[in-house]
């Protein structure tokens, strides 16, 4: 059976210069401008809205099947278009 996009999960590594550290995420979508724009969202919550995010700092890296993440961040990917994972830097 082929996998359906939505069944996909593109892993954008995301690594942005913050205000005192560098801030380490991935970004859990299914393109590159929801990434950003869910890293700039992101961000902003954290308090490093002034940071730079640019396909530089956001980079994809592989693919994952949505099965492998919670029931709560499926439901965010497919509910807000993905969802975000903060790893330590």
């Amino acid at each position: 059976m082929a996998e359906q996009q939505s069944d996909t999960v593109k892993i954008f590594d995301t690594w942005v210069k913050g205000k005192g550290s560098t801030l380490h995420f991935d970004v859990m979508t299914t393109d590159e401008t929801t990434a950003l724009k869910l890293a700039k969202a992101y961000l902003t919550t954290i308090g490093e809205a002034d940071a730079t995010i640019t396909s530089r700092e956001c980079r994809f890296c592989h693919n994952e099947p949505l099965v492998f993440f919670s029931a709560e961040q499926q439901k965010q990917f497919k509910e807000q278009g993905g969802f975000i994972l903060p790893l330590p830097a």
